[in-house]
């Protein structure tokens, strides 16, 4: 195989810019906010589908704060959404960095002057632009928007990143010394055991256990403080959490590492990590826990599905074989990146349990490394090679179909597993009522509950297929149902109770809002949508609104199965 020199130096280089955002001697960047600093959301923490790409600043409740380039750079990128980052700016350096500000409220005078009219030429709030060079340039320090809250942000913060700006990696931030200190170990709180075959056991289980922990001097020790009795294929988690400077604000680990017997094993390390490789947050959680009791347990195992590049040794999994009889002694050490740590020891005794094995009925063994399938007359299964993990033995059941609905409730497997990609899902529907096709759409229904949140999909030829990430049960319904829409700001169709803008709130109640469209004296307006709340704002704009006179107010909102509501209104203005 022949490489070019050319090739050869990029390689190179982009090896060497690897290293120097991961170093700790990174100097040249400043904090984007002003002291004293609160967080809350660390680099690489868990979360819902994704790992944390950045540090989340806390801003004191308070939105409007200045925020600041951290470096000299130019804006290379404007992303507005009512969801995700919300308000966002990218600024690329010329070291091949990028920083990265989210859930702001409002830019620099000059950008948001550029964004307004883009926003008003393409008739639409979300928009997604790349710039040129040359276009924004900033000095490291000069302001260049104000904190906010707006996206999925669930209060007012500014999200922080830094990539790599050509592989789009996220490096983690505290490491290009912003200014921020912490000289607090993270906090254990419980390890968690899993047996990982049919002939292993926690005690005399073959489910997975929590054993709580207390601080003895030194570090940590198991509450029984007994030796926990193990047997087989075993895995290892802990529940552990950080506080820089024991401010309370909880935040994720850094790192963690398993020992046996004096010898390191296996452990993780959020120094970056790809930003498509960041759903494997699902593998490295426990999410069963997590849906169950709503914490967050990070795994000291890998399971074969998971291909995420944090761990070290790289080739180890993590998964003991305690099948020798002896006494082992166990260690979990627990860092932040500020080489804090907290240190968790514990025996282990190798005894297998007296009870015997049960085997679960399954419908059908799925494979994490080939594709899989699954159907009969009533339902098309098809999940894609690397959507699972680990290999599952998957199960199926139906029943009949719930109130108000149009097919049997299938159980597909449960809503625990996690899947990495999304998979064909195809649903036999019966006796729809006449012309109602275009209304059918899938929902999970939720076991304990009965709520019902859209899945989407398509009809045809009597089936209605969707994608979908989830496992669980699911049926069919229709919506018909069209979106409500509420004023805020104004009463009786005319007085507006706000002088300077207008306000309503829409949602919808199952297949969610697709669209919206306001327009004053026919012509299409400026409202911002934040989905989290369902608000929509659109602030008066005199030099593209004559003052003085009587305006006629129109909202068309549309839902994803094409229910429309309209509102109209005169306003004087």
């Amino acid at each position: 195989m022949r490489v070019s020199l050319s090739s050869f130096v990029l390689v190179i280089c982009s090896i060497f810019t690897l290293y120097a955002q991961n170093s700790h001697d990174n100097e040249s960047f400043i904090s984007p906010i002003k002291p004293p600093f609160f967080f809350a959301g660390d680099f690489g923490e868990l979360r819902p589908s994704h790992f944390h790409s950045g540090l989340d600043f806390r801003t004191q409740g308070k939105t409007g704060l200045p925020v600041y380039a951290v470096k000299d750079g130019y804006i290379s990128r404007i992303g507005i959404s009512p969801t995700g980052y919300g308000n966002a700016l990218y600024m690329n350096h010329s070291d091949g960095t990028t920083s990265v500000y989210g859930h702001l409220s409002k830019f620099h005078p000059q950008i948001q002057e550029y964004l307004t009219g883009k926003q008003y030429d393409r008739e639409s709030f979300q928009i997604n632009l790349t710039l040129s060079s040359d276009k924004f340039i900033f000095k490291k320090g000069e302001i260049i928007a104000w904190t906010g809250n707006s996206g999925s942000s669930g209060g007012p913060h500014l999200h922080f990143e830094i990539r790599d700006t050509r592989s789009e990696r996220a490096f983690n931030p505290i490491f290009n010394h912003l200014g921020i200190t912490d000289n607090s170990a993270p906090k254990i709180i419980a390890l968690y055991c899993y047996p990982l075959s049919e002939n292993s056991n926690v005690g005399q289980d073959r489910v997975k256990k929590r054993f709580e922990v207390v601080t003895v001097p030194g570090g940590y020790r198991l509450k029984s403080n007994a030796p926990v009795q193990l047997f087989g294929k075993i895995g290892f988690g802990i529940q552990a959490e950080d506080y820089f400077n024991g401010t309370g604000l909880r935040c994720g680990i850094y790192s963690a590492t398993l020992i046996c017997d004096g010898k390191e094993l296996f452990g993780f390390k959020m120094d970056n990590f790809s930003l498509l490789d960041a759903r494997y947050a699902n593998s490295q959680a426990d999410y069963e826990e997590h849906l169950q009791s709503n914490r967050w347990i990070e795994r000291l195992f890998k399971f074969p599905g998971n291909y995420l590049d944090i761990y070290f040794p790289a080739k180890g999994n993590g998964i003991l074989n305690l099948e020798d009889g002896k006494e082992h002694n166990f260690e979990i050490v627990v860092s932040d990146a500020f080489k804090n740590k907290a240190d968790l020891k514990f025996r282990c005794v190798n005894k297998r349990s007296q009870l015997p094995y049960k085997n679960k009925p399954f419908t059908k063994q799925f494979f994490y490394d080939k594709a899989n399938e699954f159907e009969n007359e009533k339902i098309r299964i098809q999940i894609p090679r690397g959507a699972l993990y680990d290999n599952l033995k998957f199960d199926y059941k139906s029943s009949p179909k719930p109130l108000g609905c149009y097919s049997e409730l299938h159980q597909v497997h449960n809503m625990f597993v996690p899947l990495h990609i999304p998979y064909s899902l195809s649903i036999k529907c019966n006796s729809l009522p006449n012309n109602m096709e275009d209304k059918a759409l899938i929902v999970s229904v939720n076991p304990s509950t009965g709520k019902k949140t859209a899945i989407g999909g398509k009809y045809s030829k009597g089936w209605v297929n969707a994608e979908t990430y989830l496992l669980g049960s699911f049926t069919v319904t229709i919506d018909k149902t069209p979106p409500t829409i509420l004023p805020l700001s104004i009463k009786d169709k005319k007085r507006l109770t706000d002088p300077h803008k207008v306000q309503f709130h829409i949602a919808d109640d199952l297949s969610g809002i697709k669209s919206y469209r306001g327009e004053i004296d026919g012509k299409w307006v400026l409202f911002e949508y934040d989905e989290k709340t369902g608000t929509l704002t659109h602030t008066f704009d005199p030099e593209r609104m004559p003052m003085g006179r009587s305006h006629l107010l129109r909202l068309v909102v549309t839902d994803n199965r094409e229910n429309r509501s309209e509102y109209k209104a005169i306003i004087y203005k």
